[in-house]
Parts: structure tokens; sequence; C-alpha cells
């Protein structure tokens, strides 16, 4: 080996250890840098003859690849749990703790505690004035409750907005950051440039299930866990959110833009076309996914049950059960029930046997007055056992008939005299018996010549409108929660809690109503609708209305519960891949001394063999 070739050899070992020492030292530097992923210095030898040296040094970062896909996939689910938990946590504080005075199930014990009272002593004036006290409290508690579950809808609402605008900012500063990577060779800043692209990955993570591959280049293409392409060397999309402010129970979302209330995501790829990432499932983990679910699934389902509370005391005490007379016809036998007085909202219930076996099965008919309000909603409830069916009145009780006909069956004889609606079996053994037939009117008025007990203790709004479940014009139960209140009626006359009829007059210590309110409240059985979700279930269910509060309760906090049980899992999860990947990745500043001193070993050495040839090429040239 000649002596310039050894000086070549010896200055290429001297930069390439300058080089691994300025890493090092960037190592030790940035060693508590969030993102920074240590880099290490990988030589390439070179052979020239029988001449060994260095032909090019580069800067590599040392990471798992497939753990830090593993960690991105985590961070997705970080950010869909804690988001989800965190606005579950805010309306079980809403509500308050079970058993607290300002908790719900407290105040309607409260309001049945002074109805016993009443009943006890219908003639007090102080105890009727406790009733309607304790009401107006219950009334607006579920005012509160319902305006706070509206207000977690729309955080959710700026929430999605939010996110969205992140993620377009997110994806620019992706397609800038990237082109540098490319274009840049494969040295320290290089690899300073994928840390940078790898935060904004990172941050990208916490908003929407990712997952990312990288070409020959150095280029990144990015794709979401349902598979639409995110950024291919740029952006692939751009997100829009039609946000809306200040939602409402009936603002929800639809595919149809006529009929949805809230916002909706839209992409727009290169080409300029659009489509509906929502209606498109695009978003399955990450923020933006829990927020969307927060809105149109969780706390929908919240303010359903607040509505169906609501709902329910209202018709508990206003609806009067007119059961049908027996009615036969040869062979067949059945039922007549009279059909006045039934409003929009008000329901027909046939209930029938179903042999062998003898099970009781149920047909729910709920007039409308309109066709444009059929088909009913999903909120109706119904299952295979309470089959509900709308019913259009505007035609008259033989176009009533008709319709309820159709619903049944050739298994019955529908009928009708007048008003007068009559419902047979066939006669026919091992089929299906009727068993009963029932008219639910809703009283209107507080007392009447002749009046029932029942009354409009509780009505809609401040226009006092009678609370009868209607759906012509939408359905009249959702956000009813919002709006329900007392009958301004009966605290202008507080007499009207015992007087029900004027003709005979009700004596002023009558019981009657009293007793029937606790009763209906406290003993009666109500069907309550597969809407609520309650206890997880789907089909429809029969409650007390003070069980029905203490199953809203007790479903709103083990649903807080699992979310906060589902979060502290996968942080667990999240805690563990983030262990696994900073193995790797995280900077050691022992084992970066360690490596120090060899390469400082390494540099003397270098530099011994450059004086050591530059001893020789003087003496040389003094020969």
């Amino acid at each position: 080996m000649g002596l310039s070739t050894s000086l070549n050899t010896a200055i290429g070992g001297l930069n390439a250890t300058q080089v691994g020492i300025g890493v090092v030292s960037q190592n030790v530097a940035n060693a508590g840098t969030a993102g920074y992923v240590r880099r290490v210095v990988s030589n390439t030898d070179s052979l020239s003859g029988l001449t060994i040296g260095v032909q090019s040094t580069q800067v590599q970062r040392l990471l798992d690849t497939i753990v830090q896909s593993q960690l991105w996939q985590e961070s997705a689910g970080s950010g869909y749990t804690s988001t989800r938990a965190g606005a579950l946590s805010n309306l079980d504080q809403l509500y308050g703790a079970p058993g607290s005075s300002t908790a719900l199930d407290t105040i309607y014990n409260n309001f049945t505690s002074a109805l016993q009272g009443l009943q006890n002593d219908p003639s007090s004036y102080s105890l009727r004035s406790q009733v309607l006290d304790a009401a107006n409290t219950l009334a607006k508690r579920l005012n509160g409750l319902s305006d706070g579950v509206q207000a977690l809808r729309s955080q959710a609402e700026a929430g999605i907005g939010a996110s969205v605008t992140r993620v377009n900012d997110l994806l620019g500063a992706l397609t800038k950051v990237n082109a540098r990577v490319v274009a840049a060779p494969h040295d320290n800043a290089t690899a300073a440039l994928k840390d940078q692209r790898d935060l904004i990955l990172s941050e990208l993570s916490q908003y929407v299930d990712i997952k990312t591959t990288e070409d020959a280049r150095g280029s990144v293409s990015v794709v979401t866990g349902s598979g639409t392409q995110l950024f291919d060397g740029q952006a692939a999309v751009t997100f829009s959110f039609d946000q809306h402010s200040d939602l409402q129970p009936g603002d929800q979302w639809s595919s149809d833009p006529t009929k949805r209330g809230v916002g909706t995501v839209t992409m727009k790829d290169a080409s300029g076309n659009m489509s509906d990432a929502i209606a498109n499932n695009v978003f399955r983990s990450g923020s933006i996914a829990a927020n969307i679910e927060l809105r149109d699934k969780s706390l929908v389902q919240a303010q359903a049950q607040l509505d169906e509370i609501a709902a329910q005391m209202s018709k508990a005490l206003s609806d009067r059960e007119i059961a049908g007379t027996p009615a036969t016809a040869g062979a067949a036998s059945g039922f007549d029930v009279d059909m006045t007085g039934l409003q929009a909202g008000n329901a027909i219930t046939l209930d029938y046997k179903v042999t062998p076996g003898g099970q009781t099965q149920r047909f729910t008919f709920v007039r409308v007055d309109s066709a444009a309000s059929l088909p009913l909603p999903a909120s109706a409830g119904g299952d295979a056992n309470n089959r509900v069916v709308g019913i259009d009145f505007s035609g008259g009780p033989a176009s009533v008939a008709a319709q309820i006909q159709a619903a049944v069956g050739p298994g019955f004889t529908v009928s009708n005299t007048g008003s007068t609606l009559q419902i047979l079996d066939d006669g026919a053994a091992g089929t299906r018996d009727v068993v009963g037939l029932t008219a639910r009117p809703t009283n209107t008025v507080l007392s009447s010549a002749g009046g029932t007990a029942e009354l409009p203790f509780f009505v809609d709004g401040s226009a006092a409108k009678a609370f009868t479940g209607s759906y012509d014009g939408g359905s009249q139960t959702v956000g009813y929660a919002s709006r329900i209140t007392v009958n301004p009626g009966l605290i202008a006359d507080r007499s009207l809690l015992t007087v029900y009829s004027t003709n005979p007059a009700t004596a002023q210590g009558d019981a009657t109503r009293p007793q029937l309110m606790l009763e209906r409240l406290t003993k009666s059985q109500r069907a309550i609708t597969n809407a609520t979700g309650l206890d997880g279930g789907t089909s429809t269910s029969s409650s007390t209305v003070g069980n029905l509060v203490q199953r809203v309760i007790s479903t709103q906090g083990q649903a807080v519960e699992n979310a906060k049980r589902l979060d502290e899992g996968q942080q667990v999860a999240l805690a563990s891949i983030q262990s696994r990947f900073q193995q790797t990745a995280q900077v050691n500043v022992d084992q970066e001394m360690s490596q120090l001193i060899e390469l400082q070993n390494a540099y003397a050495a270098n530099a011994r063999i450059i004086s050591t040839v530059k001893e020789m090429m003087d003496m040389l040239m003094r020969v």
C-alpha cells in the first residue's frame, strides 16, 4: 500500500468518525426531545485494487416500523376512548350521584312522596302546593338535563369541526415535509425531516386511524382503516364540515341532506369528486369517530331516555284505558271498542294469544292524521311481540278498519260500525285468539261534567299543549324532556288536583284523583319503547315510571363505567406499545457515551496514521 493510498484511507476514516461523533452528540443533545429517533452512521466500504477505505457515510434512524404502525393504531384507539370517556363523564356529572339531592331519582321520589301526602289529606292546600312545587322541580330538572345533553352534542359537533380543520392542516404540512424528504440525500438533515414527518403522522393518528407505507424514494402513503387514501406524496382528499351550532333534540344526522340537522364531513378528491365521509364510514377510530358516535348515537340515546321519562309520566296521568266489549260472530270471537276521543299519537292495542304455546302478542295501532306521517319513525319502537303500526285516520272509520285489516292479515276479521271498531279472530282452533282490544285516548281537560280522574298534569311547552305522542309534523316525543312543564291551569286553580267532575261536583276532600296519579306513577306497567336502549336492550319492555327512572340512571352509570374501563385498558395498551417503540428509538445516553469512546479511538487512530504518513513523507523529501 502506498503512502498516498494510506493517507486517503485515513482521511476517509477520519471524515466518517467525524460524522459519527456529530451524530452521537446530536443523539445526546436530543435525548429528551419528543419525536426524536436515535440515529446511527452506516458506512459503506470501498475496494479499489488492494486498497480498502470508506466510500460513503449515511445517517440512519433506528426504529421498528412494525411497532411504529401499531403505535399509530393504538394512538387512534386512545383518541377514540378518551374522547368518549370524557364526554360520558360530563354526562354522568350532569345526572348527579344517585340519591343526591339534585339527582333525577331523588327529585322524582319527592314528587311521588308529595302525591302520597296529598292522597292522605286531599283537602290540604299546603299539600297541593307541595305536589305542584315538586312537579315543577321535576319538570325543570328534565329541562336542564335535556339542555345539558344537547350542549354535549354541540361540543361534539364543534370537536368534529376542529378536528377536520386540523386534519387538513396536517395533510398540507405532510405534503411539504414529504417532498423535502424525497429530494434530500440520506444524511442527518433527512433523518430530522423524517422525525418531523413522523410527528405529523403521530398527531394525525389521534384524529383518524391510519396505515402507512414508504416506497424506495422515501415517500410515504397514508390510508385510513376503512381503506380511504388520505395521502400519496400529496394530500389525496380535502375534508370539509358544515358545522351547525346550538343543536336541538330534533337535529340529527341523515344521509338525506333535506332531513339532516347536523354537520356532515365531506371529502373532495384530486379530481373534484365529492362524497360523504360519515355515510361511507371513513372514520372508524380516533377522536373524529368518537365525536360522531357521541353526537349521533350515545347522546341521542340519552336524550331519548329523558324524553321517554317525560312522555311516560305525562301519558300515565292523562291517558284513559277503554277496554273493548266482547263480541262474537258465529265461532269467531273478539271485541268492540269505541274510537271516539282518540287523537294523533293515541293508540289502540290488540292483544292475542298464539296457539299452540299460548304466548300473548300485541299489535299497537297509532293514530296519525296525515299519510305523510307514515311510516312511523324507528323511534316509535316495536318488536316481534309488539308490532307498532301507524294508521291514517284522515279517511274515516272505514279506512281505519281497512288499514288495520291489512296490518293484521287474514287471521283476523276487522270491521267498523260508525266509530266502533270490531276485531274478531277466525274462530278456528290452533291459530290466534283475540284476548283484548283497548283504546287509549288522552284526557285533555282538567275538569268537566262527568269527567274522569285522568288529567293533563304535564303539558308540552309554554302553549300548554296536551301531550299525546303525536307523529304528525314530526315526533312530539323527541325533545319533550326539554319542553315538559306543569299545566298552568293547575297552578292557577290547585283544587283541580282533586276536583275532576263539575256535574256532579267532586268533593274537595275526594282522594280519587291523587290516588290514581300515585298508582299510575308507581304501580302501573307502561310499555317502554326500544329507542331508549335501556340495559343494552333492543326490544320493548314493561316498567313502572319509577322503575324507568331508576333504569335510565343505572344505564347511564353503567355506560360511563364501561367507557372509563375501556379507556383505561386502551391507555395501558398505548403505554405498552410506546415502551416497545422507545426500546429501539429512544436515546440511551450510556450507550451513546460508549459509542463516543469508540469513535474517539478510531479518530485518534486515523489521525495517527495521517501523522505517520506526514513524517514518512518528510523523511523522503530530506533524502
